[in-house]
């Protein structure tokens, strides 16, 4: 059970060593040279060539070279520049540049992690950023910040001035000598779009300016995304019952499948001392359904263009015990005998309106007999001895919930009282449930004639339907439609399915291919930021076929009708895009405890 326990909940964490990578030479054009380290001999460069920590690269007065951070951070070099590759480890990078010219793209970085570029005059800490500098082995200096955000501070205080500044995007500062005082400044229409063109080597000047109408544009859509997301903090709060703060956070902004922006934003916390909660943010500011799924895939029934669209996934586990204080002792937490989970939940929903969420949850309660978390007909009915023959069938809780204005339950609050598996079969038949923690008989699911709330648990006989790029592709794409049939509330009367599209995508949301993943030179760390998973849910209607006819995949898609089984009520579905940015954060802070468990 220890192993299973470890298991069950370092689904997220999963141990595994990070190593630091080495700088890559994507491209260069003219006379370029590197060395290998500090004291090492200049050789001519080569595209590809990778340099180490300690060396450095520098372009002639005809050269220019684009060098990869294992980061993902890229590095655009002018002609007459040099740049030293001074420390690169996981959780921190500097860079010094000695002369020359340089823009620098950092891709979001974990919530430790250090990214910072020296120059004889200052050192600039950035995070998530693009920036231009240059700067003259006397001191002088020009820094162009285009996206995010740079901490600037002097080697040498300025007589007059502040030795420190955060420069936000669209300012930069200019240092004339060093010693000298100065400070941020708008920058010019002429600098910004010098700054912005493509820097990549041997470009002619009018193919530079080629990409900067689509960048501008990009630009404006990130400064209006921007507007939704920056009370982050207040929405988690309006649906999570949050009474600590994060022990863990990571965050992405990225495109999905469809095209569209997305933020996902992610925390793992303890809502009480015994508890573990993690959730996964998915926020859009304009949400449009654009991918084609054919016949293998299935009909999107909602609205396009839906603005400020939310979905999540809440991850609850609650312990016999309370969880230690400092999470570098989580793993020998989890590996303790006496241990043991006594439920856990999983709610993925659709929370763009707060008064009417449409939602997929399972649980688990700890079967003492077995020592393992079950799902199975107990976690709606913990009195089900033998779980009503079912052992082991998948069991969900779904629909669309509604506020309940008379029994002054929200339905934020009575998510979460299901996320807490505060809820039974009521006996009435159709999978209906009522919630336990309440004085008297509440029904789950709201008032008014759109509300509906059951639960449901695989058929037994049943066949699965599946789809996905044939085994005999080559190099085949990484989807996937899949969709199970459930049995509304074990009653063998009516039927749902609970249908899904997964895709591995990159944060550009293309669908990414197997070679992408074993072709790759790119080291697990960069790997992982530089990839997502998103999976689309619904619950559509069968045509009512039998499970006993359901008797292969081609049978199973006949029977899955375009309807969703809520349809008439709202939520059509559930788009979630999952990062693995919270679980590599969480290997780095206990990665001195994790590397001494056995397998």
């Amino acid at each position: 059970m220890r192993t299973k326990n470890l298991a069950f909940f370092l689904f997220l964490l999963l141990p595994g060593v990070l190593l630091a990578g080495e700088a890559k030479i994507l491209s260069m054009s003219g006379a370029v040279e590197a060395r290998q380290t500090r004291e090492g001999q200049w050789v001519p460069a080569s595209e590809s060539m990778e340099v180490a920590e300690g060396g450095a690269v520098r372009t002639g007065g005809d050269g220019a070279a684009v060098l990869l951070l294992p980061n993902k951070a890229k590095v655009w070099m002018k002609e007459s520049s040099s740049l030293e590759l001074e420390q690169r480890q996981t959780l921190a990078s500097r860079l010094a540049l000695v002369f020359g010219r340089i823009k620098v793209r950092v891709p979001h970085l974990m919530r430790k992690e250090k990214f910072e570029v020296r120059t004889p005059a200052a050192v600039c800490a950035v995070r998530g950023t693009e920036f231009t500098m240059a700067t003259t082995e006397e001191g002088k200096m020009d820094l162009q910040v285009l996206f995010g955000e740079v901490k600037l501070k002097f080697f040498v205080p300025p007589d007059k001035g502040r030795a420190e500044f955060y420069i936000p995007q669209g300012q930069g500062l200019s240092l004339e000598e060093k010693g000298k005082g100065a400070k941020p400044a708008l920058l010019s229409p002429k600098a910004e779009r010098e700054a912005l063109e493509n820097w990549n080597p041997g470009l002619k000047p009018e193919e530079r300016q080629k990409e900067l109408k689509q960048k501008e544009n990009d630009r404006a859509q990130i400064k209006e995304f921007a507007k939704v997301t920056n009370n982050a903090e207040k929405t988690v709060k309006t649906f999570l019952n949050v009474v600590k703060e994060s022990d863990l956070e990571a965050g992405r902004t990225l495109n999905d499948v469809h095209g569209n922006l997305v933020r996902v934003d992610q925390r793992m916390l303890r809502p009480a001392p015994d508890e573990i909660q993690f959730f996964n943010l998915v926020k859009r500011p304009v949400y449009n359904y654009t991918k084609d799924s054919g016949a293998a895939g299935f009909v999107y029934n909602g609205d396009q263009g839906i603005v400020n669209r939310l979905d999540y996934m809440q991850m609850t586990m609650n312990f016999n015990k309370d969880l230690p204080q400092r999470i570098e002792e989580w793993p020998s937490f989890f590996d303790a005998n006496d241990l043991n989970p006594e439920w856990a939940s999983f709610v993925m929903a659709n929370r763009t309106d707060a008064h009417s969420i449409f939602f997929i949850a399972q649980g688990y309660r700890y079967d003492a007999a077995r020592d393992e978390l079950v799902n199975n007909t107990r976690v709606i009915d913990p009195t089900d001895s033998n779980a009503g023959g079912y052992a082991d069938r998948n069991v969900i809780i779904t629909g669309l919930i509604t506020d309940d204005i008379t029994n002054e339950i929200s339905a934020i609050d009575g998510l979460n009282r299901i996320s807490r598996l505060q809820i039974q079969d009521n006996g009435a038949g159709g999978g209906a449930l009522e919630y336990t923690n309440t004085s008297g008989a509440v029904d789950v699911g709201g008032e008014g004639a759109g509300s509906n709330v059951l639960w449901a648990v695989k058929t037994e006989l049943a066949n699965s339907y599946e789809a996905k790029e044939p085994e005999t592709v080559s190099n085949p794409s990484l989807w996937q439609y899949q969709a199970d049939m459930y049995d509304i509330g074990n009653e063998d009367g009516e039927w749902i399915w609970l249908a899904k599209e997964n895709y591995a995508i990159s944060n550009g949301g293309q669908v990414r291919n197997v070679n992408d993943f074993t072709n790759s030179s790119s080291d697990p760390f960069s790997l992982l930021k530089d990839n997502a998973f998103q999976s689309i849910m619904y619950v559509k209607t069968g045509s009512g076929a039998s499970p006993i006819d359901i008797v292969d995949s081609i049978t199973a898609k006949a029977d899955i009708l375009d309807d969703d089984y809520f349809g008439t009520l709202g939520g059509p579905n559930i788009d979630l895009v999952f990062i693995p940015d919270l679980m590599v954060a969480a290997v780095q802070r206990m990665l001195p405890a994790i590397t001494n468990l056995k397998d």
